[in-house]
């Protein structure tokens, strides 16, 4: 097949995140198994056409998701009147393919699901304190206007470009089976065009060199520090922990965003809650993926509490590194500890649910290592290229396929 990946994202030039390292590990996997792969990328200092890892890969300069929309469907479509690509998979976030599609309506389209903006939005949403709700609502009143109803984050579905450009797709692959579940209800999706497709993931050897026979006293959150991935409720469930393992270490590895406190960074947020335990706690800050499994082979345990995640790659390095895992149950890391067989999971906004989780695996290292094996052993089983390979594959197919079959119905309308 010729394939066409377009994404706003992609490394080096715009490594951003998980969206990246997906259409990376995928154009890679699908390269290798013979198919002639293009991908269609942004970037903040050159455009050009290169041929990179053995993949062809189109830049253009782009500084703004909505700029690329626009300047790479040009790119596409002149690329595509001498390829004839059999198919096009883009992102929903961003809809980075949604204007190259109307320049070549024929191709067949693949929309892979990582996490739409409104979910991101509505994750990173603050409740104001009730002293504001006040204000907020006596500002109503004075001009003689209702108090609102809610004061979370307001969605409009209905006019929700990424989407509108969802229900375009001839076929649409969620990494988890949760976020499928969700977006067919949210918007109103058709069933049977939506696929459970895991992203494929092929752990570097030093995660894997890793023993599981670690005793470092260490429990490590790695990501960003921001209210989505459960950083507060893990900040609270630290004093319950340390009140029956005061030895254990707790250390964070990311960069600090904003916090629920108007002018302090998640560090100082943390720092200012803990100010009693702050001998237990060691900031690290953001550092490279090559030192990620530095990272993991000086911790035992790692915690997950994300209020939502679609399908965090860093839940398969601490799995390939053989970590006991205390994760979220909501969203993908359902789908990776097998429910609970190779981690333990914890509902969102949940401190004791952590703190009981976390202190078992410690008092239990025995437990712990079982888990952190059967973690390693599903990775290499359930995420390699072989097997997601041919399920991509599969899932480009059954696209290419309707888009014929819509053709068929559509010609036999008009004669």
């Amino acid at each position: 097949m010729k394939i066409a990946f377009i994404s706003y994202e992609y490394p080096p030039d715009t490594a951003f995140g998980g969206i990246a390292t997906y259409v990376y590990q995928a154009a890679k996997m699908m390269n290798e198994r013979g198919h002639n792969v293009e991908v269609f990328a942004a970037s903040g200092k050159r455009s050009c056409s290169e041929v990179e890892n053995g993949i062809l890969v189109h830049r253009i300069v782009s500084d703004s998701r909505k700029d690329f929309r626009e300047l790479i469907a040009t790119v596409f479509a002149e690329r595509n009147s001498l390829t004839q690509f059999d198919v096009l998979e883009g992102p929903e976030y961003g809809a980075d393919a949604k204007l190259a599609i109307r320049l070549a309506p024929e191709i067949p389209l693949v929309v892979k699901l990582h996490t739409p903006t409104f979910m991101c939005q509505q994750l990173a949403h603050i409740e104001p304190p009730l002293k504001d709700k006040i204000r907020i609502s006596l500002g109503a009143l004075r001009r003689f206007k209702k108090p609102p109803l809610t004061y979370g984050y307001q969605y409009d579905s209905e006019n929700d470009f990424e989407r509108l450009h969802v229900l375009e797709a001839d076929e649409i692959a969620s990494p988890s089976i949760s976020l499928g579940e969700k977006l067919t209800n949210i918007w109103e999706l058709q069933s049977h065009k939506l696929s459970h497709l895991p992203n494929p993931y092929v752990p570097v050897r030093k995660l894997l060199d890793i023993p599981l026979e670690t005793q470092t006293n260490v429990v490590s959150f790695l990501g960003r520090l921001e209210m989505r991935k459960g950083i507060t409720d893990l900040a609270t469930a630290i004093p319950l922990i340390l009140k029956q393992c005061p030895n254990v270490k707790f250390r964070f590895v990311g960069k600090p965003e904003t916090s629920p406190i108007s002018g302090l960074n998640m560090q100082e947020y943390i720092e200012n809650k803990l100010n009693r335990y702050l001998q237990s706690l060691e900031f690290i800050g953001a550092v490279s993926l090559e030192n990620i499994p530095d990272m993991l082979s000086s911790t035992d345990i790692c915690v997950f509490p994300s209020r939502w995640e679609n399908f965090p790659n860093v839940c398969l390095e601490a799995m390939s590194a053989g970590r006991g895992i205390v994760g979220s149950s909501a969203g993908g890391m359902s789908d990776m500890l097998e429910n609970g067989k190779s981690g333990f999971l914890v509902p969102p906004r949940s401190p004791k649910r952590i703190a009981k989780a976390v202190i078992k695996l410690v008092k239990n290292p025995i437990l712990r290592m079982e888990l952190g094996r059967a973690a390693r052993d599903r990775v290499l089983s359930e995420y390699n290229a072989d097997r997601i390979g041919l399920l991509q594959e599969q899932c480009y197919i059954r696209a290419i396929e309707r888009r014929h079959e819509m053709g068929k119905r559509l010609s036999m309308t008009i004669t």
